[in-house]
């Protein structure tokens, strides 16, 4: 089990607290260190997933608006701190380009994409057909780690549902997914 893995699991308990929280705390305005937004995104299929520090995004004012998806997760300022600092371990520090990631790629040529937000300044890592084994290998690590945080981190956020019932029924429109004609 990794350093990261065990700083994870000791926090597990501690982000049952956090959800129950009354949201009182440093904004995203007051330029606190732990501010922080990670970005996933699988530009084949479009998917993307956010992990944001409380410093970042105030817990209970993100949940308690309707959004139109439940893409972002927020985490505590010390395990999102721990979790930055693991990826660079892992080998994000040394891979990532300074400036901000692509919205929109071709899956063709680029695959999978991560961003790291700390306040202003955004770092990014992209990688695609033309990268080396190597590459992937470390980046497959450092996506793992995101979606294993991503997966225990506890999110009751409202989605907007047109389709009613419908919404529950409508099949992944991932890799592999059947289509809807």
């Amino acid at each position: 089990m990794s350093r990261f893995q065990r700083f994870l699991a000791s926090f597990v308990g501690a982000l049952l607290v956090a959800c129950a929280s009354t949201g009182a705390g440093r904004g995203a305005q007051d330029d606190a260190p732990g501010e922080y937004l990670v970005t996933l995104r699988n530009f084949k299929t479009g998917e993307r997933f956010e992990l944001a520090s409380e410093s970042h995004t105030d817990r209970v004012s993100y949940y308690s608006e309707t959004r139109a998806d439940a893409t972002r997760k927020v985490q505590a300022d010390e395990v999102m701190e721990a979790f930055v600092e693991e990826l660079g371990d892992q080998g994000f520090d040394s891979k990532a380009q300074v400036g901000k990631a692509p919205g929109v790629a071709s899956g063709d040529v680029i695959r999978w994409g991560l961003e790291i937000a700390h306040g202003e300044t955004r770092r990014h890592w992209l990688v695609g057909t033309g990268s080396q084994a190597a590459d992937w290998q470390t980046f497959q690590k450092c996506r793992d780690t995101f979606l294993q945080l991503y997966n225990i981190t506890v999110s009751y956020q409202t989605v907007q549902n047109q389709s009613g019932r419908q919404f529950f029924q409508d099949q992944p429109q991932g890799a592999g997914a059947p289509q809807k004609p």
